[in-house]
This record gives C-alpha cells, structure tokens and sequence, in this order.
C-alpha cells in the first residue's frame, strides 16, 4: 500500500486526495482547519474555455499575453486543454455552478480575457463552494491532522520520506511516506496588505530553500489592485468580476483613474495596481464605482456581506473604499508538468508551486484551474511511481535539543513594513539592495525550526522568503510583469 502524505487542504490538496487510488493511506496535514485555506477565499471564479465561441487555444493565447510570455507554454497548453475535462467531470458529480435562466452556464468576464470564459458558484464565493464540494467528496478512511505545522522535510538517500511535524499538542514526531506532496499556497502575510488567509507565510517555500529544492521565478509577486480597506487596513478581496461586471475605479473627485490606459479597467492587474499606486502617491483615495450595476447584492453576496460587516455604506455611495494588496504568487517550488520537483519523491500542486504556469503575471481565475490540473496530473504520476524501498512507517518522537544559537529576528510589524516599501508593486535597485543589507543582520537561516515558536518560526519564513525575492528581482535584467523595477 503506498503512503501519502499531503500539506494544505486548500483545493490543490483536497482534490489530490481525491485523485488518488482508493487503495492509499492518505493523511492531510493542515495548520489549521480544513477550512483555512486560500482556496476558501477565492471570489473571482475558474477559468475555462467551455463556451460556444472559446476555444484552448484563445485561452491560451491570453495567459500568455498576461504573463508577458515568461509562461512555460507546455504548462499553458496542459491548463487549458485537461482544465475544462476536469470541471465536466466536477460537475458530472454534482459540483453546481452558477447557470442562466435556461440552464446554460453562466460565464462572467475578468481581466485580459477576450471571452466570457469565467465559471462562478454562489456568485462570489467560488473557492468556498468548489473547494468544500471536493472536501465533500474525500473518502473517509482519509486522515486529517489539523492544527499541526510541518517543520521540516525527512530527506534520506537523495529522496524526500516524509515530514517533521509539531502537533496540537506541541509533541514534535517523524511521520514517513512513500510519497510527500507540498499544497500550503503561497506567501501573502509578507505583506501588510493581503487577500490571503492568516495560515498564508511562505511557510512550504521556506521547508524547499532549507532542503536545497530548487525554486522558480521568485521575482513575482502579483499584487490585486482592489482589496477593501478601512483605516489602512485590509478587510478582504474586492474581487475582479465586479469590473468585469461594469464597475470602474475612480478617485475621492470621481476622476477615471484608468481612462487613458488600453483595456482601461479590466487591464492586466500588474498595470492596474501600478496606476493606482501613482495616483496614491498623488494624495488620492481610491474607490470602486458600482453604480452602473444593477442588483449588485444579488449578483455579489458574499462582497456585500462583508461590506455591511465593515459599516460600508456601499448601497448609498455607490462606492467601495479599495487599495492594492499582495494577492498571488507566480514564483514557488520549481516543478515538471507532473508537478515533480527537483527532491525525487516530493511534488508541489497550488500556489506553492511554480511549473511556469502563470509566468510573470497570472491571469485571472487561472489559479484554482491550476489546483485541479496540477493535481490530476500528480496524482497520475504517483500512480505510476513504485513504492519506497527500506521505507518506515513508524512514527518516531524527535525531542528539540538545546542550541547555542540565539534567535535574532526583527519584529514582524517591522518586517512587513519594509517588504511594502522595498519588494513591494514599485522596486528599485537601490531599495532592493537596502532592504537585502538590512536583513543580512538578523539569523532566520541558521535557526532550527524545531526549536522555534510558532510565532518565530513564520517570522523566519518570511524573512527567507523575503530575501529570495528581492535577490530574485535583482537578477532580473529588465522590468517584466509583477516585477516591475524603476529605470530598468
């Protein structure tokens, strides 16, 4: 019987368990709760070609634009050619999506997309309804171990064998597999602005530098033009099927911000979020306009909930108080088209991974696409793959030994205020290099995550994380999509 082992019940790992041969010992180890997860979150939709008039080869044209053809375009033609195959079978089981009065799917239009091609369920809350529908469908002979972080990876004979995890009950344990798989998304608390959720810190990024696991395009962090903000803090995603659906962004005058810029509002959102910076940095607040949208409640309830949450009042103004935040991330684990990674016997599905996919600037509602894709296609590979030979199946208890080594870190706060100002929407050369010359003083590399704090052990994270991107952004020879760097 093969063993596996699966981190992050986001979408990426709830449907990996369900890809799997009914016959495997499967054991999902989350930080939370199987309801903490990005995936969760999610409001835009999936993208598919599925409509009269689409086609693969459109959509694939347009992830390519968006991504200013840093894609790997294998992984571009594997998304949009096995994506729709796998939503047909989705729904075949029962998955509801959002239809027409006539019972045709309903497509919303988003961002640097041609067509209408933007599946929704529930109208806003496409993540929740699609990630819960696949949790519904996990055998139940599948183990969950929630509230339980994973420290480090065991790597034995040049293969990964498992995981090093701390549980709820603080007890550190070794827990083998034939097979580990890396689904904990990707690194938004690096900012102080996020769509992500609070679980979100760069932590399965972290466990690859510390296992010498190759990386990818670590330069490129997608940041969403609107997140509701309040007092200059984030309250949740605005999400992008509202432009799509009329509304347009404007200043505290009703000045159209993106008037004079091709695509206007529904332009690629590394364009948007830069405009709405300088127009920031201008002295302006930033709103959506929603006024030309007729039964904005119905069509989007979660928004609007979360809006009267926040004493927004949205129905009256016609407006929705926003600011650009940290939302995706392109870059992550470097895999093949099987999401294998450069550790035999390692694989990474979701936003943790990178196999050229999104390329430097991912299309809209083509992230929870990729979780299904990257997943039957790891699923599939696992199948074919033998077993671990000499492989134990015990769990053995790992007892923190004292070190001598003191932890020297900088406060989070801090932390997140430099990412924002020097590895944030704008760089430049001379703030990259300050924020690197700034870090050099603290010794998140050389700590053991076995004897941190949870609290230490993410700040350490995204200080790794922090440092591969801004080195990854420096070597970059010129501006290209997320990565937008002055004068260069």
């Amino acid at each position: 019987m093969k063993k596996v082992i699966i981190v992050g019940a986001g979408l990426a790992g709830s449907y990996i368990a369900t890809q799997l041969p009914a016959d495997y010992d499967i054991t999902i180890i989350t930080k939370k709760t199987r309801i903490d997860s990005n995936s969760m979150l999610a409001q835009g939709g999936i993208a598919a070609a599925l409509d009269e008039g689409d086609s693969p080869k459109v959509h694939e044209e347009d992830t390519l634009k968006a991504g200013k053809y840093h894609n790997d375009e294998q992984a571009v033609k594997q998304l949009v050619t096995i994506g729709p195959q796998l939503i047909d079978d989705l729904i075949a089981q029962g998955m509801k999506f959002d239809r027409e009065s006539d019972g045709q799917l309903s497509f919303g239009l988003e961002g640097a997309h041609r067509f209408r091609r933007i599946l929704h369920a529930q109208g806003d809350q496409t993540g929740h309804a699609l990630t819960e529908f696949v949790q519904s469908t996990i055998r139940n002979d599948i183990k969950w171990e929630e509230n339980t972080t994973v420290l480090d990876l065991v790597v034995e004979k040049g293969e990964c064998q498992g995981v090093v995890i701390r549980n709820r009950k603080g007890a550190i344990k070794t827990k083998y597999a034939d097979f580990t798989i890396l689904a904990s998304g990707g690194l938004g608390h690096l900012y102080p602005l996020t769509t992500n959720d609070q679980t979100i810190t760069g932590d399965g990024i972290a466990l690859a530098f510390r296992n010498n696991i190759k990386l990818k395009d670590m330069a490129y962090v997608q940041f969403h033009p609107t997140l509701l903000t309040k007092n200059d803090k984030c309250y949740g995603l605005i999400t992008e099927a509202i432009r799509g659906a009329g509304a347009i962004l404007i200043d505290e005058n009703g000045n159209k911000i993106m008037e004079d810029t091709p695509q206007k509002d529904l332009a690629p959102r590394d364009v948007v979020t830069r405009k709405l910076k300088a127009w920031q940095q201008k002295g302006h607040r930033l709103f959506l306009d929603i006024s030309k949208i007729q039964s904005f409640k119905q069509k989007f309830p979660g928004v609007s909930r979360n809006l009267a949450n926040h004493q927004i009042d949205f129905e009256r103004t016609k407006k929705i108080p926003i600011q650009p935040g940290a939302h995706f991330f392109m870059g992550g684990i470097k895999t093949d088209l099987d999401a294998q990674t450069s550790l035999k016997r390692l694989y990474a599905v979701g936003e943790v991974a990178c196999n050229g996919v999104h390329g430097a600037n991912r299309l809209a509602s083509n992230s929870l696409l990729d979780c299904l894709v990257s997943s039957n296609r790891a699923a599939e590979a696992i199948a074919k793959t033998p077993t671990a030979e000499n492989k134990n199946n015990d769990y053995t208890v790992d007892s923190p030994s004292n070190s001598d080594i003191k932890s020297k870190l900088p406060s989070k706060d801090v932390l997140l205020e430099k990412t924002w100002k020097q590895i944030g929407v704008v760089r430049s050369k001379t703030d990259l290099n300050n924020f690197l010359n700034w870090l050099d003083k603290f010794n998140y590399k050389e700590l053991n995550p076995k004897q941190l704090s949870s609290k230490d052990l993410t700040i350490a994270n995204l200080c790794i994380c922090a440092e591969l991107i801004a080195k990854s952004a420096l070597a970059q020879p010129k501006s290209l999509g997320a990565n937008y760097i002055k004068g260069v």
